[in-house]
């Protein structure tokens, strides 16, 4: 009886650790470097993170020598994007090996904006410049920042809810919602697909709306189909539609009124 004991307890572990093969430690490995400007200067507190990974440990902040670390990294070819107030964003690619440390230097070049106050009385000038011209024309769905700020939604998922021609999967908490939009009814398709996603202008491959929140944004545009996406977004894979996010720029939103 004991005999039986031990081999029906070893039939039942062993089961156990069957059914749970995802809660074995996936091999990772680290990412070091600089962030400088184009003329070579150390940039402090610029972010950097992986694209299209929601993990907590995974962002990391530059020092004031512009060295930043990204640890557990998972392994093979990644993404970086590393951005920082005034400057525009940069995406690289890196190949991460077990238990080793990749090495990856980053240059941004400073992005230059206007004077808020000539922003205010010219809506069409500035970073926002292009987002106000193309929402004058009419096509596509926007989203202002006074009208983010009057929702107050939890986050841009639910924010994008209210758009007619957007669907958004139901995940559980903390998972990635994905958002797919309804082809043009002229299509014979009738079919979803995933959109493109843009940020400050620049494509954000593998990312997720809610990687930003609500009250860091400047305003959102989405565009339902091909037929409805303006040139600056124009690809080959921006044909199943295209939501492009524009951030808030701190030292500008303390200046405004």
């Amino acid at each position: 009886m004991i005999l039986l004991f031990r081999r029906s307890t070893l039939v039942t572990s062993l089961l156990v650790l069957q059914a749970h093969p995802a809660r074995a430690q996936a091999p990772t490995g680290s990412i070091e470097g600089f962030v400088r400007d184009s003329a070579g200067h150390p940039l402090v507190e610029a972010q950097v993170s992986l694209l299209g990974i929601r993990d907590s440990r995974s962002p990391s902040q530059s020092n004031a020598d512009g060295a930043y670390v990204l640890r557990l990294v998972p392994v093979g070819q990644t993404r970086l994007w590393v951005r920082r107030v005034g400057f525009l964003p940069e995406t690289l690619t890196v190949i991460v090996a077990s238990g080793q440390t990749a090495h990856a230097d980053v240059a941004l070049s400073r992005h230059v904006i206007l004077d808020p106050d000539i922003i205010l009385a010219d809506p069409t000038r500035g970073k926002m410049g292009p987002f106000h011209q193309r929402m004058a024309r009419g096509v596509g769905s926007f989203v202002t920042r006074a009208e983010i700020e009057k929702r107050q939604p939890s986050s841009i998922s639910e924010l994008l809810r209210t758009l007619p021609g957007v669907h958004i999967s139901q995940r559980m908490a903390g998972e990635p919602q994905p958002i797919d939009m309804q082809r043009s009814r002229s299509s014979s398709m009738q079919s979803t697909c995933v959109v493109q996603l843009y940020v400050d202008g620049q494509p954000y491959p593998n990312g997720n709306v809610d990687d930003f929140a609500p009250l860091t944004l400047e305003g959102v545009e989405v565009y339902r189909s091909a037929s409805e996406i303006p040139a600056d977004f124009r690809t080959r894979n921006a044909t199943c539609g295209l939501i492009s996010l524009w951030t808030r720029d701190p030292e500008a939103a303390r200046r405004r009124p």
